[in-house]
């Protein structure tokens, strides 16, 4: 039922032309440049060093690559890397 709704969500989403974050709980990434990138909605973080940084929900994962990366804030609702952004992946579905 669950995933009913969020597909619900998504096309409502769509047709109005907003923003999918505001109705759906989602991993969600703003890039500035390719030196910082401020993410939310994630629930745990899987991997960190100043490579890579995984960080997953309940259904996706993100994962971004680079170099001399750095979490220079986080809280409960966002987490801001600084560095030399390379590549950034979703993986959907869980594993």
């Amino acid at each position: 039922m669950s995933s009913k709704i969020e597909k619900i969500k998504r096309n409502i989403s769509k047709i109005l032309n907003f923003s999918p974050d505001l109705l759906i709980k989602d991993i969600t990434i703003t890039i500035y440049g390719a030196f910082q990138a401020n993410i939310s909605g994630c629930k745990k973080i899987l991997v960190y060093d100043d490579s890579m940084l995984v960080v997953s929900n309940t259904e996706k994962q993100l994962k971004v690559l680079g170099s001399n990366l750095v979490l220079s804030e986080m809280s409960e609702d966002e987490i801001i890397l600084r560095g030399d952004i390379k590549k950034v992946e979703f993986e959907n579905g869980r594993r």
